[in-house]
């Protein structure tokens, strides 16, 4: 069975580097994985208006798919879901 469900995060971050904001995208995808086959995709970035020059507020809302039939290792820390699993496991 297909599980889906959305996440919504609202962002602060400096203008400039448009790079910095698809850093951060990737690694809020990989936080969101608990297990190995987790399908994490961005639905949609929005900015919001704020008065300060210096910063941006997006609002990032992702989609998480999991396979229950098809779980995958569980990820058991953050360096896990960022780096990937040890080989040795």
């Amino acid at each position: 069975m297909i599980e889906k469900y959305e996440v919504e995060v609202i962002l602060d971050v400096y203008r400039g580097d448009q790079e910095d904001l698809e850093n951060i995208v990737v690694e809020m995808k990989a936080y969101q994985k608990e297990y190995e086959n987790d399908l994490v995709t961005v639905l949609e970035i929005k900015e919001l208006p704020i008065i300060q020059t210096d910063k941006r507020q997006c609002i990032i809302i992702l989609q998480v798919e999991r396979d229950t039939n098809n779980l995958g290792r569980i990820y058991e820390s953050e360096e896990e879901k960022l780096f990937g699993f040890d080989e040795e496991e």
